[in-house]
């Protein structure tokens, strides 16, 4: 052992190298501990199930947790109440680290705006078909007089004319003016009833 720790004490080279690998060592000891920290190794908690309570309601369970939370985006159910949470990202019961930042969305507290399409002169039934698709999902028909049959004319909400380009409710009921291909409407028991037996009607 002697001997060992001679050739080390008179080798500059060899205390050299040894010198390096226990800088290294220590280094690496150091880099493990502090991302064990960091990382909270081993220390998970399970996302609450908040969807349908209010934020401020939810929040309790997300500082019980240590976890943190942030609304990022909106949207809108008729039958869900307004600011309530409809969905959380991650999952609830998703296992996280402590510290973790839990993303919600809210249901609005009004509907969705859509913009009215363009569908004067199309057919009834595409003019029916493009206005569903946007999500315009209560549509009324109704007959009015004109020469060309199921030819749309007009667009009204509420009981006045809308243009191509104005923002209206997404659950709005919207009446479609139809073509009855005839020039006159006759009115019978509080129906709107063309001379071919087209009623009104909705989609």
């Amino acid at each position: 052992m002697a001997k060992i720790w001679n050739f080390i004490r008179k080798n500059s080279y060899v205390r050299t190298l040894l010198l390096a690998a226990v800088l290294l060592t220590a280094l690496i000891l150091i880099v493990l501990a502090w991302l064990d920290i960091y990382t909270q190794h081993g220390k998970a908690v399970e996302v609450p199930d908040v969807k349908g309570l209010q934020v401020e309601d939810a929040a309790p369970f997300f500082e019980n947790k240590s976890l943190h939370y942030v609304v990022v985006d909106s949207t809108y159910f008729k039958n869900v109440a307004p600011g309530s949470i409809v969905e959380v990202i991650p999952q609830p019961g998703t296992k996280v680290k402590l510290g973790r930042t839990i993303f919600l969305t809210i249901n609005s507290f009004s509907s969705q705006m859509y913009i009215v399409p363009e569908v004067q002169d199309l057919s009834q039934r595409q003019a029916l078909a493009m206005l569903q698709a946007i999500g315009f999902e209560s549509v009324q028909i109704r007959s009015v007089p004109g020469a060309y049959r199921d030819l749309v004319v007009g667009l009204e909400y509420k009981g006045r004319n809308i243009n191509p380009g104005e923002r209206i409710p997404a659950n709005s009921r919207l009446t479609l003016l139809v073509s009855s291909g005839h020039e006159e409407i006759i009115f019978s028991n509080d129906s709107i009833i063309a001379n071919d037996n087209t009623e009104e009607s909705w989609f």
